[in-house]
């Protein structure tokens, strides 16, 4: 039966639903450390804080990268605790961490705040549901990856509206006070019930393990160390890079093509409803052909939503560009997340994936600095999309020599 079946989604879906719906809420509540929530306050928080563009977006790069630097170690945990474990120990620390944030009244608050957001939500919360999958499941893992993934869409259209309508009612602090009692009441509980084992898991997380496609487990430092590498980092850097830039400094782009926030704003319900809809075709493709098939492919395609925000002119090309940013942006993470496990095997995926999140997050703390300086710099509208376009088609091109060059020959005792 095609792995694009409704009737194997509706199946799988149904008899997986506790696990499926665990991860997604793990996705979901990643958002008070995604770049789309907290860029939502960035007018309060540099109004307060006497910052600009650039001043905000270089202190949250720095904030980024060393949530990276510190992922690379803290990410291995999922190798070694039990999930129920390391997942209430994140979810702890990032109630924390919002709790943190409602609170900080300087420069460099801002940036430990920034650091305690992006290491817990965007960092552990994500890493932990995308590894969990990949290694629950084996025959369906880019299914699984990809409904888990629709936390983010969701989150991307319920956070925003959440936060403006008590923007209206209620200051910026009391919103992430508010977000820590939600995060809370919610994932305390959906951990302790829905984390456990099911019936039809063909994978056994830490307790049975599946090889790479040359039969053999590639450590971390293995994998560092071999050609391919750098070949297949763009596709981590990339869609990071590119994607975090659009949210990060949308209030400008929408000011600069004098589109009312309300219009713009009214494009997340379509951004949302493609990304899923990409999402669930990513995640059957990699079912049905193979990560490292796709995945160059739709990383390189992100360069079109870019170059659709310079042609935007009417409330209509708002609504198109939001809906081919969301149908690429959607199918990105399925797509390259299964890709570790296809080529290195589950043994230290944990790892593995603690690597590549810390480049993603390495990226996403690029983007703001770097488009906020050419900003402040003076630079125009379509030097800042040729520089964001050609990110991704360059990571498409060398992720595809990445994943088939060589394929035959990739063994871990090549690499110190």
């Amino acid at each position: 039966m095609s792995a694009f079946s409704l009737h194997n989604n509706i199946r799988f879906i149904t008899s997986q639903w506790r696990f499926l719906l665990f991860g997604l809420l793990l996705a979901f509540f990643s958002s008070p450390g995604q770049t789309f929530f907290i860029s939502l306050f960035s007018a309060q928080i540099r109004g307060e804080l006497n910052l600009s563009h650039g001043d905000f977006g270089m202190i949250y790069a720095v904030g980024t990268l060393c949530s990276a630097a510190t992922i690379i170690f803290l990410g291995r945990s999922v190798d070694i605790f039990r999930l129920k474990s390391v997942a209430l120990a994140v979810i702890i620390g990032l109630a924390f961490a919002t709790s943190f944030f409602s609170i900080v009244s300087s420069a460099v608050m801002l940036g430990f705040g920034i650091y305690f957001l992006r290491l817990t939500g965007q960092g552990m919360m994500s890493h932990l549901y995308a590894t969990a999958m990949s290694r629950r499941y084996v025959a369906e893992r880019g299914r699984a990856v990809a409904i888990a993934a629709q936390g983010h869409p969701l989150s991307e259209v319920l956070m925003p509206a959440f936060a403006l309508l008590l923007l209206a009612v209620m200051d910026w602090r009391h919103i992430w006070q508010v977000t820590t009692i939600l995060l809370l009441v919610v994932m305390i509980p959906a951990t302790l019930m829905l984390s456990g084992r099911q019936d039809g898991q063909d994978g056994a997380g830490v307790d049975s393990l599946a090889a790479g496609r040359d039969g053999n487990h590639w450590t971390t430092r293995q994998v560092i160390f071999q050609w391919r590498f750098l070949l297949l980092a763009g596709l981590v850097l990339a869609p990071s890079f590119t994607s975090t830039g659009l949210f990060f400094h949308q209030i400008y782009f929408a000011d600069l093509k004098n589109i009312p926030l309300p219009l713009w704003a009214s494009g997340y319900t379509v951004y949302a409803a493609l990304s899923i809809f990409g999402s669930l075709i990513g995640g059957a493709m990699v079912d049905r052909f193979s990560a490292t098939a796709i995945a160059p492919v739709i990383v390189a395609l992100l360069a079109w939503p870019v170059f659709l925000l310079g042609q935007i002119s009417s409330p209509m090309m708002v609504w198109v560009y939001f809906a081919v940013f969301g149908l690429i942006q959607g199918g990105v993470y399925p797509v390259v997340t299964p890709i570790w496990a296809e080529l290195y095997g589950t043994r230290h995926l944990g790892g593995i994936k603690a690597v590549m999140h810390a480049l993603m997050v390495f990226a996403s703390a690029l983007s703001p600095a770097g488009i906020g300086i050419m900003i402040d710099a003076g630079y125009g509208l379509n030097a800042i999309l040729i520089v964001m376009g050609t990110v991704p088609i360059i990571a498409g091109m060398m992720g595809f020599a990445g994943c088939w060059l060589g394929r035959h020959k990739i063994t871990p005792e090549t690499t110190p």
